[in-house]
């Protein structure tokens, strides 16, 4: 089975993967024979979801020591196998040489007859059900030089219980003919629920050439082993989260198992206490892919046949669509591994999130590698987690802060679940959380989502009979802004004071010489409307001076700046004291303004510059965004590469494109009273 690796965090969805590409190796013994008339013989291997691949008697105890065959001569030129002549299903065929074979397993039995080389047999066996020789004795076949191919079509039930008539009932299986002429879109079916079914195995197309060693690239030929790698029919999901939070452990994680009616003043949703995902469902046929599948029929196919496609790397495999007879919205996994405590954590006890994605907490047991069984589901759907969780203080003051409602959405194309594989979703909690620490104020909007850090500015004042206050920001560089007459107890300056004077030192506390070179004035304004005092951060103006619009200035977080430098800004050599004398300074070491009331400045020194890199945000959209489609602004890859149509797709995935310039700043905001 292969195994991909997703990693999501709660704030942002950013995924990874990791694919083992490991098959089945050939096990076969070396066969040189002369003669023409040369039986056919079969071996298999199975795929699990280790690293290590099956054969021999690992693989016979995996396929309960059989399979099923279905051999068919093919005119070597067509795109579907046994295409000419045409066999029928439930009646004898001319052209179809194993007609539901049982092929059986028996320990140190290899070269004890002409068709078995591997210890798998198939003469003297009788006919199995859908065959339509039900009953007769299954006899030795040889390879016939007067046809171009051979199509060879497998698969294992196990120890599932069989049906091929009937209704599925309780836990049976039920088999379909393997029908060669339509084997491009519906080979066989296998139909059952999740516990039937993970019982099966399914194999890849075996095609045999009378001149196949001789083929580019070199295909299976005549008198060969013919070799079947199984794969499990169905696949594995695991899922993990760890956090990140700076100064905090995470505890008590609770998922939601939908998105409606949560976070309101009277219900937090429906939640439960085992890691589970959820999907959006959904009416209509269209919508059937938007479900987790509980029981239905699975319906192998290999699409891309015919020695036409050989060089295709999906030559000759099976896919699975699955048409369900019941489904559901969410999937549950079992309860978290949590790990112990990190530092000075209050509580006592294994209750912790891990801290690394490779020490992650998987939610399931041990044994089973923490992985559940899924129905295969190769269109995908758009998972969802949401969680609560409680963040506690390292410092051993048991401080907890309830975070609500935090999520992360899995695009579908990594949810294609296909069988054989298996896939591990990671989801990482960051401070960039998205959740709402307030309950009450999520649903009505009046608190904002995410988590903030608590910061200081220093004040200095001097009680003599003259005041003087200046505000420093506790950041490399420093900034410090002064206002004469400013009252330090009011949270904005006043314009009717006159200038506001700049200064600013690094961290070696020197002076900055070149403020006229590296230092800008810049008016905030907001495109959302936002009430700035008390929204925007330096960190967002940060944000903005670096992170634009590709092909346009508009930056990410909604802030527009107006740079008022050169409209504004004056270099005096003298500034006044608090005692009404001057205090002289160095000509470039100050930046003066006079301010206009009710705006927002953002004094802003570069301290170096970086490479600007491409950067972007990815999402679903239902509807398109306001600023659809600037050209050059929306792509449908990860790379940003592929330019999003002018016609817009819902649910489609899109990614937004800006410019990160990677400059590194000093930021002061200095709000002027209304």
């Amino acid at each position: 089975m292969k195994k991909n690796l997703f990693l999501a965090a709660l704030a942002i969805v950013a995924l990874a993967s990791c694919t083992d590409s490991e098959f089945v190796g050939d096990n076969s013994p070396d066969n040189n024979p002369t003669a023409n008339e040369k039986a056919i013989v079969f071996n298999s291997g199975a795929k699990t979801v280790t690293r290590a691949d099956h054969y021999g008697k690992a693989a016979a105890d995996k396929l309960n020591n059989w399979f099923v065959v279905g051999g068919f001569k093919g005119t070597g030129t067509s795109s579907n196998p046994a295409a000419t002549p045409t066999p029928v299903v439930g009646a004898p065929a001319t052209d179809m040489v194993f007609d539901h074979y049982q092929v059986k397993w028996s320990e140190n039995t290899a070269g004890t007859t002409e068709s078995n080389t591997s210890n798998w047999e198939y003469v003297s066996y009788t006919a199995m059900r859908p065959s339509t020789l039900h009953g007769n004795t299954q006899s030795i076949k040889y390879w016939d030089y007067s046809a171009d191919q051979y199509d060879f079509i497998a698969y294992s039930a196990s120890n599932a219980d069989t049906i091929t008539t009937g209704s599925v009932t309780d836990n049976k299986l039920l088999m379909s003919a393997i029908n060669a002429t339509t084997a491009s879109t519906n080979a066989y079916t296998l139909q059952g629920n999740t516990s039937a079914l993970e019982k099966c195995y399914i194999a890849d197309m075996v095609t045999a050439y009378k001149t196949g060693a001789s083929m580019t690239p070199a295909q299976p030929k005549y008198q060969d082993e013919v070799i079947f790698t199984f794969r499990p029919l169905v696949s594995k999901v695991r899922v993990a989260l760890y956090e990140t939070i700076p100064g905090y452990s995470v505890k008590n994680v609770t998922f939601y198992t939908n998105n409606t009616a949560y976070l309101t003043s009277t219900t937090e949703g429906d939640k439960v206490s085992n890691a589970t995902l959820f999907t959006t469902g959904g009416s209509g046929e269209e919508n059937v892919k938007n479900y987790f599948f509980t029981a239905g029929t699975c319906q192998v196919y290999f699409p891309t046949i015919g020695n036409t496609n050989i060089g295709n790397s999906d030559y000759n495999k099976a896919h699975v669509k699955f048409t369900p007879t019941t489904k559901q919205t969410t999937m549950g996994f079992d309860a978290l591994n949590y790990v112990g405590a990190e530092y000075k954590e209050k509580t006592a006890g294994s209750i912790w999130l891990g801290r690394t994605s490779n020490t992650a907490s998987f939610a399931g047991a041990v044994a089973d590698n923490y992985y559940k069984i899924a129905l295969p589901n190769e269109d995908g759907t758009v998972l969802e987690l949401r969680v609560d969780y409680e963040l506690e203080s390292l410092d051993g003051s048991g401080e907890v802060i309830h975070v609500y409602g935090a999520t992360a959405y899995v695009p579908a194309i990594y949810a294609a679940w296909k069988s054989g594989y298996a896939y591990t979703y990671i989801f990482k909690i960051s401070d960039n959380t998205n959740g709402w620490t307030h309950k009450v104020d999520a649903a009505t909007g009046s608190d904002p989502a995410g988590l903030y850090p608590i910061t200081f500015d220093a004040v200095v004042a001097e009680t003599q009979d003259y005041t003087q206050s200046t505000i420093t920001t506790v950041a490399t560089p420093s900034i410090t802004t002064y206002q004469k007459g400013h009252d330090y107890t009011a949270n904005e300056y006043n314009a009717a004071k006159g200038a506001i004077y700049v200064q600013v030192m690094d961290n070696a506390a020197t002076l900055k010489s070149d403020l006229n070179e590296k230092g800008k004035l810049y008016e905030v304004a907001s495109t959302n409307a936002l009430d700035l005092d008390g929204v925007v951060s330096e960190a967002e103006i940060m944000d903005a001076l670096n992170i634009v619009t590709v092909g346009g200035t508009t930056p990410i977080n909604g802030w527009t700046l107006t740079d008022k430098t050169s409209e504004l800004i004056t270099y005096p050599t003298a500034i006044p004291g608090a005692d009404g004398n001057d205090i002289t300074v160095v000509e470039n070491t100050a930046a003066k303004f006079t301010p206009t009331a009710g705006k927002v400045y953002a004094y802003v020194y570069t301290v170096s510059t970086g490479t600007a890199t491409t950067v972007g945000i990815a999402n679903t959209y239902a509807t398109a965004p306001d600023d659809w489609i600037t050209v050059g602004t929306y792509f449908t890859d990860k790379a940003c590469t592929t330019a999003a149509p002018t016609t817009f797709a819902p649910g489609v995935y899109y990614k937004k494109a800006y410019i990160d310039n990677k400059n590194v700043y000093g930021v002061k905001l200095i709000r002027i009273k209304a």
